[in-house]
This record gives C-alpha cells, structure tokens and sequence, in this order.
C-alpha cells in the first residue's frame, strides 16, 4: 500500500493485511489464488459489524454423515459405509471448525465493504480495534 502525502499509519493488523490510517481503512487480501485490495476512507464508513460466524452447512453435513455411519453399524456386512460415515463425518465437523470465527465488516455510504476474519485475536483486541477506527473516523470528521 502506497501512503497519500498526507497521511500516516495508525494500526497494522491481522499480519498487515488490515492498515488503519488518519484518512482510510485499507485491506490486502488474496482470494482464489488473485491478490485484491479494498480501501474506505474514514469518513465514508457508516457502520460497523463485529459478528461471529461459522458455516452450519459443515456442521449438518457432519451431523447427517454421523448418523449414516451409525445407521449403517446395525448392518455388519457393509464395513465401508459404516467407516465412510464416520470419516466423511470427521472431515466436516474438522470443515466446521475451521470456519468459525470473528468476522468485522465495515460498510461504506453507497460503496463496498470491507470485511475480514479475525485470525489470532481476542476479543478485547477486536473492540480496541474497533475502537481505533471509530477515533480515527472521528478525528477526520473533525478535520473536514
């Protein structure tokens, strides 16, 4: 990220891939392969999320694989369905698992969103994050 001549870093996060300056909310991120960037000016965002998701699609699927595997163990002779079962069952209920998590999106007035998992933070630090954008917002309010 190219730095405006006026403006200087205030936060790094989320391994640089989220930085927060006095005059935008930049993010680097790669999605299927391709690097993209989404950049919001202070003064354009108008709310906030702070929202833990997770896809329950894993977890259904888990959850059917599970009793397919267990419905499958009154019959002896189908060894194959039984472990399919269990193993497929394991494998989305791992899927699970790995997409839970804080998602932050920040919305803009009649632009897009910039919106990011939290990898490795608590969540005092996702409020003080919060809260350094919400200053840093208000401070360029300020100064228009």
């Amino acid at each position: 990220m190219h730095l405006l001549s006026n403006e200087t870093v205030l936060v790094r996060s989320n391994d640089d891939k989220i930085i927060l300056t006095n005059l935008r909310l930049h993010m680097t991120s790669r999605k299927y392969g391709r690097n993209y960037q989404v950049t919001i000016f202070l003064e354009d965002i108008c709310s906030i999320h702070n929202v833990y998701r997770s896809n329950t699609y894993y977890l259904m699927l888990a959850i059917l694989s599970f009793f397919w595997g267990a419905a499958s163990s009154t019959n002896r002779e189908n060894i194959a369905s039984i472990y399919g079962g269990f193993i497929l069952g394991g494998i989305f209920l791992s899927l699970w698992l790995s997409t839970r998590g804080h998602q932050v999106t920040f919305y803009s007035k009649g632009g897009s969103t910039l919106s990011f998992f939290v990898d490795q933070m608590g969540d005092e630090q996702i409020e003080d994050f919060i809260h350094r954008v919400e200053e840093a917002r208000l401070q360029r309010l300020k100064q228009l």
